[in-house]
């Protein structure tokens, strides 16, 4: 058996690619740490370095700044909501109760002030009409006579029949004297008959003296003014029957939009039933609930503006109504929209306001760019104040309050006094401490 090794095994001293490397890179550390220990690299370090000069030449940050003042009362805007309604609208109907014989206009018709809108049967009307008529003739005509006087054949006529019943009368009274004189002689219905012929007689004189009297004296006074009663009675019958005629049409009191028709000819309309329903679309106003402090500060004639889904509408306050709204607890403002309005507004639609009022709350107003999260939900704000040196500015944080929120700024108290300057924008930009130049912005 031959025990000399076998020619394939490997040497134990040879060295790989990898053995040399990490042998060079070891030796290389081991060097690098003997210069450094040595102080070989101490100047180059130095000359790296900068000195306390150049570290106190580092060049301040510019920042934009807002002036803070303190306030102890604010002017506070709110929103009071009412509803857009016409000026003038209304359920128009006959004064008069008759047949509709024409509807002259539709739903949705414009009309103009005055315009005849419906009609009634006005044929019974104008037969009374013609009927007073008649009579207010005749009894003018019998006026006319009896201011005129009698005539004088009408006299003369008064006279012959006064003749007659003196004459009548004297034979009745002869023939009754001759019946007393036989009067044991006669029958008695005989002599009854003389004395009733002798009263009547008499009685037919006297009627012809007097009717004779009132000729020759003239009319009466009273008789003419009974006669003038009648007459203005009759002239009041007719009026008030054409009164009624014109009543029949139905007039537009006002320029407008129909916006209803109640009824339709053929219809029976009675008295004040709404028939046509109009509305002034062109003067429309914005009636607002308002609470009474705030209604009370309002001038009748001010300007305002009034929002309508996204439209702006000027307007004037016009009127209050002097009662509460008992539901609301409000009082009503009207406020009289500009005609133009009309164009893109319509009645029924619901409307805003934007009115401001002072209220006593302290703070400062602070730009919400200002703000920084505090800890546990905070805010703070970056003030800029005087560096000990008394060569520039540092950042110095303020944590503050916030009272309120308006829009693009919070009303807030702190740790702050007028004229602190705060970092008005760029807040992440800066530390506390850190050098800043100041650049004022404008106040919001």
């Amino acid at each position: 058996m031959n025990d000399a090794p076998s020619s394939h095994a490997p040497s134990s001293t040879k060295l790989t690619k990898r053995h040399v490397f990490v042998l060079l890179i070891t030796a290389a550390i081991a060097l690098l740490f003997i210069a450094y220990s040595m102080g070989l690299f101490a100047p180059l370090i130095a000359r790296a370095a900068p000195s306390e000069d150049e570290s106190a030449k580092v060049k301040p940050l510019p920042v934009n700044v807002h002036t803070i003042s303190f306030v102890d009362s604010i002017f506070q805007s709110r929103n009071y909501t009412g509803t857009i309604r016409a000026r003038q609208r209304s359920d128009l109907g006959f004064e008069v109760p008759g047949k509709i014989i024409a509807i002259h206009v539709d739903e949705g018709s414009t009309v103009q002030k005055d315009q005849i809108l419906a009609q009634l049967d006005t044929e019974t009307l104008k037969a009374q009409k013609s009927a007073i008529e008649a009579r207010l003739a005749q009894a003018g005509s019998v006026l006319k006579e009896l201011n005129v006087g009698p005539r004088p054949e009408k006299i003369r006529a008064a006279t012959a029949n006064m003749d007659s019943a003196q004459s009548q009368f004297n034979n009745a009274a002869l023939n009754l004297k001759r019946r007393k004189k036989i009067r044991s002689a006669i029958a008695d219905e005989e002599y009854d008959r003389a004395m009733f012929a002798e009263r009547t007689a008499r009685a037919n004189l006297d009627a012809a003296r007097e009717q004779l009297s009132e000729l020759r004296a003239g009319t009466r006074q009273e008789k003419v003014d009974a006669q003038l009663s009648a007459v203005k009675q009759l002239e009041a019958s007719l009026q008030e029957i054409e009164v009624a005629i014109s009543k029949a049409s139905l007039l537009a009191p006002f320029e407008g939009v129909v916006t209803r028709r109640y009824l339709d000819p053929g219809s029976v309309a009675r008295v004040s039933a709404p028939v046509i329903k109009l509305m002034d679309e062109k003067n429309l106003e914005a009636w607002i609930g308002l609470p009474v402090k705030i209604a009370s500060s309002i001038q009748v004639g001010s300007e305002h503006e009034i929002f309508v889904d996204g439209t702006t509408a000027a307007a004037k306050a016009s009127a209050k109504i002097s009662e509460l709204d008992p539901r609301t607890q409000t009082q009503t403002v009207l406020f009289k929209l500009d005609e133009s309005a009309s164009k893109t507004i319509v009645s029924g639609q619901i409307c805003e306001i934007q009115i401001g009022s002072s209220v006593a709350s302290s703070g400062f107003w602070i730009p919400t760019s200002a703000l920084s999260k505090g800890v546990r939900g905070l805010w703070s704000v970056m003030v800029i104040v005087k560096d000990e040196s008394g060569s520039g500015f540092r950042i110095e944080k303020r944590g503050i309050e916030i009272i309120k929120t308006d829009s693009n700024r919070v009303l807030a108290k702190g740790t702050l006094e007028s004229g602190d300057r705060v970092v008005a924008n760029g807040t992440h930009r800066v530390t506390e401490g850190q050098l800043v130049i100041p650049n004022e912005h404008p106040n919001e």
